[in-house]
């Protein structure tokens, strides 16, 4: 952000104040500075403002984190490493830890006696502190969300670590809702099938398909792979048949459904004779 004098008269001297807002930054930085101005002789004048910037503190691996899924799933907590600057005076005692959302589970150890490297982290030292992160039963899709917590330093009192979560659907559905369409020969049956692939961090063979009504039976092709295709078969029971219903696919305790109707077959008007 910059301010500055409007008006300069002929011969005097102007003002340009410059802020650069350096959360989540470290180290050199630039910026640049256009000024425009009404006098002729000269085109725009070009300013750059460079900067060093030192923090209380040093995240490890880096000062945001993304958690998407993994082989191991949301079970296992993703980590962060705070260390002081050495040039920041003080001692490093965090309080006040706390998440933007109540799925998001926080929690810190200080580091008594070193460590070796772990989880991408690098070796601990005597004062530093370890963050755990971890997700119980997050919402499906994408989420920004943030951790907070005071370092009892100068230089920067409270930090604000950026994550960003992307979850998944347990069971990927393609189409997310089945159509089945009556065979003109065959009008008291029905079938289609959709393509689904299991979370990467889910058993395959866990899986289980139900449906709510018995006239529609779920099948699957090739059981107990990652990928498969779900197939739904219907039969007319009678003269009021049920013509739609949910189908329930879960696997290592998360569930999705699948919402499936039959197509009402349109009879063909018949021709006028001429």
């Amino acid at each position: 952000m910059a301010s500055f004098d409007g008006v300069i008269p002929p011969g005097q001297v102007g003002t340009i104040k410059a802020s650069i807002h350096t959360t989540n930054l470290r180290g050199s930085i630039g910026k640049g500075i256009t000024v425009n101005h009404d006098d002729k002789s000269q085109g725009a004048i070009l300013l750059s403002v460079k900067a060093n910037v030192v923090g209380s503190v040093t995240v490890f691996p880096y000062p945001t984190l993304t958690i998407a899924p993994r082989m191991k799933g949301f079970s296992t907590p993703a980590y962060l490493l705070v260390r002081k600057d050495d040039t920041e005076k003080g001692v490093l005692n965090l309080d006040g830890l706390k998440a933007s959302a109540s799925w998001l589970k926080v929690s810190m150890r200080k580091v008594t006696s070193p460590e070796p490297p772990v989880e991408g982290l690098p070796a601990a030292a005597v004062g530093d502190v370890v963050l755990s992160v971890q997700l119980e039963h997050p919402p499906v899709g994408s989420s920004a969300q943030n951790v907070t917590f005071n370092t009892g330093l100068a230089r920067e009192s409270q930090i604000t670590i950026p994550v960003i979560v992307n979850v998944r659907a347990p069971i990927v559905l393609q189409p997310t809702e089945l159509v089945l369409q009556p065979k003109p020969d065959a009008p008291e049956s029905a079938s289609g099938q959709v393509l689904a692939s299991i979370r990467d961090d889910l058993d395959p063979k866990t899986l289980v398909v139900t449906t709510d009504d018995k006239s529609f039976v779920a099948r699957i092709e090739t059981p107990g792979e990652r990928a498969f295709r779900l197939i739904v078969d219907w039969t007319k029971p009678g003269k009021k048949p049920s013509m739609e219903t949910k189908v329930h696919l879960s696997a290592g305790g998360e569930s999705i459904d699948l919402p499936v109707r039959v197509a009402v077959a349109t009879a063909a008007t018949p021709a006028t004779p001429r």
